[in-house]
């Protein structure tokens, strides 16, 4: 099978720019390069492409340890699953914030984004154990006590496609589990039309709640936050981020 085609940067936004910036922010977690390796990457993702470019614009600025959830879930003690891990950020917070790696699975229908993050901040070995890739759900019922979704609902434009997505984070949380994340949203009151660039689900408030409620969880409770726009085309005045958590009945 074939590679799946890089999409475009942003106007304005190149993969050189933004690969240097992104590992400028990785560096600041103490990740050391050798000499020359910013431009074996370059010459990499110049060659491959950069499946999600969004992705690299925003690695090495984990978005969990923002979420209004965050420090509840560090006090769990059960099992954690990142549904959705792209790059692994999250799960790198989730370590650094002594949360314990035995404790941690993240999976993707895809290595793209993962091996992206492997490159970046070099740790393969010391993590690689963590990742599981699949295009099929891999999880049997009730294996986990935490799913954690951070920017996934929003890319997933076919209904059946999210109500699976969804259904299968119900089905992987025990009784009494706990579903949290984020995803772009339609400021209420606000109507948005179709863009190329952006994200092909951006919900309503009231939409995300009949999808949370309709693959059986409860009580979803959920934060609206500012959105910064990362092109001329993502408006901050109609979009939003919506961070959610919801609960499987006990």
């Amino acid at each position: 099978m074939p590679a799946p085609k890089a999409l475009r940067f942003p106007p304005g936004k190149t993969l050189p720019e933004e690969l240097c910036t992104a590992m400028k922010r990785i560096e600041a977690y103490g990740v050391v390069y050798p000499a020359g390796y910013y431009r074996a990457l370059l010459e990499k993702y110049t060659r491959e492409g950069v499946r999600y470019p969004h992705i690299l614009m925003i690695l090495g600025q984990p978005r969990i340890s923002n979420h209004f959830f965050y420090s509840r879930a560090l006090k769990r003690t059960g099992r954690l699953l990142d549904y959705g891990c792209g790059t692994g950020d999250n799960v790198r917070q989730l370590i650094r914030d002594g949360f314990p790696r035995e404790r941690i699975t993240a999976f993707d229908i895809n290595r793209a984004s993962i091996d992206l993050g492997f490159d970046l901040y070099r740790d393969k070995e010391e993590i690689g154990d963590l990742f599981i890739v699949s295009e099929a759900f891999p999880f049997g019922p009730a294996e986990f006590d935490l799913v954690y979704s951070a920017s996934v609902l929003h890319v997933i434009a076919d209904e059946g496609e999210l109500g699976t997505y969804l259904v299968n984070a119900y089905s992987a949380l025990r009784p009494g589990g706990v579903l949290f994340g984020s995803t772009l949203g339609l400021v209420e009151g606000a109507a948005r039309s179709p863009d190329e660039r952006g994200p092909p689900r951006v919900m309503p408030r009231e939409e995300l709640t009949a999808h949370l409620n309709g693959a059986g969880f409860i009580r979803p409770e959920i934060v609206q936050r500012y959105h910064v726009p990362h092109h001329v085309a993502d408006n901050s005045d109609t979009m939003c981020v919506f961070e959610f958590c919801t609960k499987k009945p006990a």
